[in-house]
Formats: structure tokens, C-alpha cells, sequence
């Protein structure tokens, strides 16, 4: 119930959020396959180079297992998707800050104590900071705890903590506020003047009234135009920027079904059957289902009818007391429930109290004595019973710095998992108005119920449950398969060989990146290191995804650079083709300007356009055409007929009969300014930084070091 204690349960929430909110516009360890031994034995000691500046391995992998240690010090399991994130994290969190560091160093740009505090314990306060130290009772940010918290931090004797909870959450916010401050250069200069207001406007308010005559490009088949490779590559490199080419590869795969089995399903039902009688006849329930390897770990608490949410809540909610039901399917496994009580609680409690704690949550140091602290809560307790005031008392004595401010008191709800079970037995369990001393994990309490709401049914259920996985034998039996395939596959020609003999489906995955989590459909880090070690035409061993085994084959790799023709083809091609297709059409239009002989001569389509305003997104019955818009606002076009324009799906010609201005209501130009340096000033941002990520040497060594 401290603000320590809060800040330790949610550290991982914490340093994932603060490292993208410092990445403004950017967007572990596991075992090689047949590889075993530390990660760092005869490998790169640093994860890559920023700008030639090393990231130490060791440093890298100490912030990736800080996280995952504070994911899994809040009960949550870490899998290989969840470290993959957090490891990109913590790269895109090294490269921001030297981006930013370096460019601030050059300006002189720092972010002092002063500014920290200025923004850390006022209303601007990031909101991962703020909602920490909200006020139960207001739901407002509480300065003076978040004042308090500091003071306290800067104290403490443990240096451990101080340093943890100074890079998770204190540096990150520093390096955002340095980052606002660099990029502020630049978007505070953003300015739009008035008179480009108004002709913006006075342009928008334009019209033109315009005769067509439009060619489909479909009208040339395509059989008829050839796209050389020569011709893609000279187009890539004019737009280099638009064709940067990451170092990708591909594969082609197969896969064998290692999922459970109807017998592996029925096998896990027929052993809940027979355990129902001696779980029916236990009388220590949470003994038995421990016993028994349950999947459910017990929980000895009630829950509200209203949070029950197994697939069999309505029979397990009718049955008697004692009474055992199942087994039923719930999610993944079979699942056999014991009632073993049922009362009346609310779903959430005001109360208030008063902590004289045993240990300084924040240093873990000694405070006073068991007995020491015994004997100062009966000496507020007997002061209470006398008339003193709670809440002068909490103030005065209270150790629990978040709410002894505001009179000890706390609203909580039955969902609210955190809460030290003898506190929550005692406000959940004791009526309205009930006051005692109770010692908890954190000390003794003097803890009152001020008040409970919404009440309900709520029930004591134990349950055993048992996942349903694949038996000794589906394993086998996909295993040998995978094993038999890759003993024929060899290389490319043999791979789909075998796969056309065994009938199996031959899978693709393309783009595949280094530092992927997985390739295509299949989300294994493992297989992504092992197609990045290996060249093209390489098989693979059976490699196990857990629900299927996959032999896969090394297709093909493409070098970091600008993408070949062999890659560019798919978006060139549709624009060098249309271009060609736009040179013929206007070879064969040649000195014609006669709209109804072009018309003739196309058989295209032709036909008029009274209000075509320059604002307009696109052409009625033409589409997307800017090209055409903008042709339509030549005053060189006013009467005579343009010559071939080459437009998105065809080509045109056009002939303006008429230019106008459409009347237009009162334009409010401060709003309308205030609103488009907005804009500018977002993009400025964005785009400061970008370019700065792009003019970065980034040279990535993760994979080389082990991730």
C-alpha cells in the first residue's frame, strides 16, 4: 500500500511505456537451434554501434532482464514474443537516447533538477508518473505524495532501489523532456502568414467548368508493353529514399500437426473421472488439487457471482455446498469444481486506516520492533476509543505516506488483487462501522469500514483443472514424420520432391528481418536466428513450434541496400508501364485538338464537368485525377484543349470553358491559422526526429551477440 511498493509492482509496465513515449516518431537470451553454453562464449561483446558509440552487451542484457524480472515480480509470465518486444524496446530506447544526447550536447541543451521538478510536481506531470500518486479520494493528482516519494527516494540507504526506479522512470522522463525541448526548436517556429490564408481560401473557393475526353489505360493491353529490368533499376535509383532494401530473406516450409488428439483429449477427461469421488470426499480442497497438479492454482478467497466467468458458472453457481461438477471444457483444459462456500460481500469498500509499520518498505531497514509497534497502535486505538480524531491521528502517526493526508482513507473494489489478504478479509468480510487493529504484511493497522456497496453472492470454488496437451505418442508420431521429410529433403529440388510425395502443403514466408520475432505465420525467434545463419538452399532439422514441427529451406536473400529489380518490379512496373502506355496514346493524339475528333479517334470516354472546385479530392466520373484538377486551373487551358495529360488511370484532355469564384461563408483566419501551425508544428516534430534516425549509423549486432 505504499508508493515504493506500487512503483516495484508496476516497473515493468513502467520502463515499456517510458521507452515509447521517448521514442517520438520511431516507432532473451534463447539458445541457437543445436547451439547450448552462455550467450557471450566466443561472441560480440556489444549489441551494435549508435554513431560509432558501443552498446555493451552486458549493460544491454541487464536492462532486458530488469524488465522481464519486473514483469514476472507482478505474476506474469514472459514468453519469447514478450522478451522479443521488450528487447527491441530497450534498442529503439539506446538509439533515442543518443540521438537526442548528441544533438542536445551540440546546442548545450540540458534538462536541470529545477525543470524536473518544475514538471514532475506540477499538473503537467506525465500521466505514467501522475497515476501513481493519485488520490484515492479525489482521483486528482497528489503532489505533496509525489513530493514526499522523491524526498524519501533521495534518502534511502538502498542503493539498489534508488537506481532501479532512477532508470526505469526518472531518466526515461528526463530524456522525453530533452527531446521536447530539442524538437521545440524547431516547431515553435512553425508559421503560417495571413495572405496565404487567404489565397488558400480564395483558391478553394475556385471553380472550373471543363469538357473531357479520357483514354483507360486498359485500353492498351498490357501483353503489348515491356518493362526491362534496366528500365526498373534506372527508375529505383532516381527515387532511392522510396527503395531502401532492409536484409531480408525467405523460406519455403512444411509442417506436421503436433496438436492433442480426440484420445489425448478423452485421456485427460477420463483422469478428472476418476479423481471426482476422492475430490468430493477431500476435506482439505486446496491440499488435494495441489497434490494433483492443478493448472488453477488455488485461491483461497470468494469471488462475486458477477466476476465469475468459467463456462460453467451457471452449474457450479446451483449446485450444494460440498458438491463437485465436471469435468467441463473451459478454454484449454477440463476442469473439475468444488463449492466449498457461499456468503453475501460487497463489490468495493471505503475504509480508512492507520499503519505503524514493522520494515521501511522503501529501504527495507528495521523501523521499530514487533512489540514496539504493537504497543504504539494500541495507544492510538485507545486515544480513538476515547474521541480522538482519525484523521488528525492518520496525519500524525500514519506510516502509509499515500493516505495519510487525506485521513487514512481508501476505496478498493473486489478486483483489486494486490491488496494483503488479512487486510482485504477484514474489509470485505466485517460489516459497515466495524474499526479493530489488524497486522498485515506491512505492519499493524487500525483499519474502520466506512462503508460497502453492491452486494452480492459471492462463492469459495476450488478447482482442479488439467490442461489438454498432446500425448508421448502425437509427438512421436509428428516428429518421425518431420524427421522422415527432412531426411529426403536436401536441397531445393528434393524439398519439393518429398513434399509432392508425403502430399503436404508447401508454405512461403517472405521479408523475413533479423531481428524478427517470427517468419510468416510462424512466431519462433529460434527459426528466425536459424534462417539468418544459414544461406539459401540450406534444410533445416525438424524444429519444434510446439503445436507442429516445421522443416523449412533457405529460398532466397536480399543484401541490405536499394531493392533489385527482381523486388522493385511489383510497384515500378504499374508506373513505367501506364508511362508507356501515356507516350503511345499521345503519339497517336499527335497536333489534334478537336475534343469530339479525340473522342473519335480513342473511343474513350468524353463528356463535361459544370463545378469543378480546386478543392476537389477527385473528378466526378473520372476518380482520383490531380493532375487533371490542376490542369483545369491553367489559365493557358482557358478555351483551347490541353494536350496529353498522363493521369493516375488514363489519359486526358481537357478544355476549360468557364473559370469562376463560388460564394463562400465568413473563414475565421485565426482559427483557421491556430489550426494549421498545429499541424505544421506535429509534423515538424516528427520529422526533426526522423531525420535524424535516418542520418544515424546504426550498425545492429544483436543477433551476432546471441538475441
Amino acid at each position: 500500500m505504499s508508493i515504493i511498493q506500487q512503483i516495484r509492482d508496476k516497473a515493468a509496465v513502467l520502463l515499456t511505456t517510458m521507452i515509447a513515449i521517448s521514442l517520438i516518431g520511431f516507432l532473451v537470451q534463447d539458445a541457437f537451434i543445436g547451439k547450448s553454453g552462455n550467450m557471450f562464449d566466443g561472441q560480440a561483446t556489444s549489441a551494435g554501434t549508435i554513431n560509432g558509440k558501443k552498446v555493451d552487451i552486458i549493460e544491454f542484457n541487464n536492462k532486458v532482464n530488469l524488465v522481464e524480472q519486473n514483469y514476472r515480480s507482478q505474476g506474469m509470465q514472459t514468453n519469447e514474443m514478450m522478451t522479443q518486444s521488450i528487447i527491441e524496446n530497450v534498442w529503439n530506447g539506446y538509439i533515442q537516447e543518443e540521438i537526442i544526447q548528441s544533438e542536445a550536447a551540440k546546442l548545450g541543451l540540458t534538462v536541470t533538477p529545477k525543470e524536473m521538478g518544475a514538471v514532475l510536481f506540477s499538473e503537467e506531470a506525465p500521466q505514467e508518473f501522475r497515476q501513481l500518486f493519485t488520490d484515492p479520494k479525489t482521483g486528482g493528482y497528489d503532489i505533496n505524495a509525489a513530493k514526499n516519494w522523491f524526498n524519501n527516494l533521495k534518502k534511502s540507504a538502498k542503493a539498489e532501489d534508488v537506481t532501479n526506479i532512477t532508470a526505469q522512470l526518472i531518466y526515461p522522463i528526463e530524456i522525453n523532456l530533452l527531446t521536447q525541448k530539442y524538437t521545440s526548436l524547431f516547431t515553435q517556429g512553425s508559421y503560417v502568414p495571413k495572405w496565404m490564408l487567404e489565397k488558400m481560401n480564395a483558391d478553394n473557393a475556385s471553380f472550373a467548368t471543363v469538357s473531357y475526353v479520357g483514354v483507360p489505360y486498359t485500353t492498351v493491353a498490357d501483353s503489348t508493353i515491356k518493362v526491362t529490368d534496366s528500365e526498373i533499376n534506372e527508375y529505383v535509383k532516381a527515387h532511392k529514399d522510396e527503395f531502401k532494401q532492409e536484409h531480408i530473406k525467405s523460406i519455403a516450409y512444411v509442417s506436421f500437426d503436433a496438436n492433442p488428439t480426440v484420445a489425448d483429449s478423452q485421456a485427460v477427461v477420463n483422469q478428472l473421472v476418476n479423481l471426482k469421488s476422492a475430490f468430493q470426499e477431500a476435506s482439505d480442497a486446496k491440499a488435494f488439487v495441489t497434490r494433483n497438479n492443478t493448472q488453477l492454482p488455488y485461491f483461497d478467497g470468494f469471488v462475486l457471482s458477477s466476476k465469475m466467468q468459467m463456462s460453467a458458472k451457471d452449474e457450479i453457481v446451483a449446485m450444494p455446498v460440498g458438491q463437485v461438477f465436471g469435468p467441463y471444457l473451459d478454454g484449454g483444459a477440463f476442469v473439475l469444481a468444488k463449492k466449498l462456500d457461499r456468503k453475501t460481500l460487497p463489490d468495493s469498500v471505503k475504509c480508512r486506516h492507520i499503519l505503524v509499520g514493522i520494515t521501511d518498505p522503501q529501504t527495507g531497514q528495521l523501523r521499530r520492533t514487533d512489540s514496539a509497534a504493537k504497543k504504539t497502535i494500541d495507544s492510538i486505538y485507545t486515544v480513538l476509543k476515547e474521541g480522538g480524531d482519525f484523521g488528525t491521528l492518520a496525519l500524525a502517526y500514519s506510516d502509509d505516506q499515500g493516505s495519510k493526508s487525506n485521513g487514512g482513507e481508501y476505496n478498493f473494489s473486489s478486483l483489486d488483487m494486490n491488496l494483503d489478504p488479512e487486510f482485504a478479509n477484514f474489509i470485505f468480510n466485517k460489516p459497515t462501522g466495524s474499526r479493530e487493529v489488524v497486522k498485515t504484511s506491512f505492519g499493524y493497522h487500525i483499519i474502520e469500514v466506512l462503508n460497502q456497496r453492491n452486494f452480492e453472492e459471492a462463492y469459495k470454488v476450488a478447482y482442479l483443472s488439467k490442461s489438454i496437451v498432446p500425448s508421448e505418442t502425437t509427438d512421436i508420431t509428428a516428429s518421425t514424420a518431420a524427421t522422415q521429410f527432412a531426411a529426403q529433403a536436401k536441397d531445393m529440388k528434393t524439398f519439393d520432391e518429398a513434399a509432392s510425395k508425403m502430399k503436404l502443403n508447401r508454405n512461403t514466408a517472405d521479408n523475413i528481418r533479423e531481428m524478427d520475432y517470427s517468419a510468416g505465420n510462424l512466431q519462433s525467434r529460434s527459426l528466425v536466428k536459424w534462417i539468418f545463419e544459414n544461406k539459401p538452399g540450406t534444410v533445416s532439422e525438424p524444429i519444434d513450434l510446439k503445436d507442429q514441427y516445421v522443416v523449412a529451406i533457405v529460398t532466397n536473400e536480399i543484401n541490405e541496400g536499394v531493392q533489385p529489380a527482381t523486388v522493385a518490379r511489383v510497384l515500378v512496373e504499374p508506373t513505367l508501364r501506364n508511362k508507356k502506355k501515356a507516350e503511345q496514346l499521345a503519339a497517336k493524339a499527335g497536333s489534334e485538338k478537336n475534343l469530339d475528333k479525340l473522342a473519335s479517334l480513342f473511343g474513350g470516354i468524353s463528356g463535361k464537368v459544370d463545378t469543378l472546385r480546386f478543392s476537389d479530392p477527385f473528378v466526378q466520373n473520372l476518380g482520383t485525377e490531380t493532375k487533371v484538377i490542376g490542369a483545369a486551373f491553367n489559365k493557358k487551358n482557358l478555351s483551347n484543349t490541353s494536350g496529353a495529360i498522363d493521369g493516375q488511370n488514363g489519359v486526358y484532355f481537357i478544355r476549360v470553358d468557364q473559370v469562376g469564384a463560388l460564394p463562400s461563408a465568413a473563414v475565421d483566419l485565426n482559427g483557421q491559422k491556430k489550426a494549421m501551425e498545429g499541424q505544421i508544428k506535429q509534423y515538424a516534430g516528427y520529422s526533426t526526429m526522423e531525420s535524424l534516425r535516418k542520418s544515424t549509423k546504426i550498425v545492429d549486432k544483436r543477433r551476432e551477440a546471441g538475441y
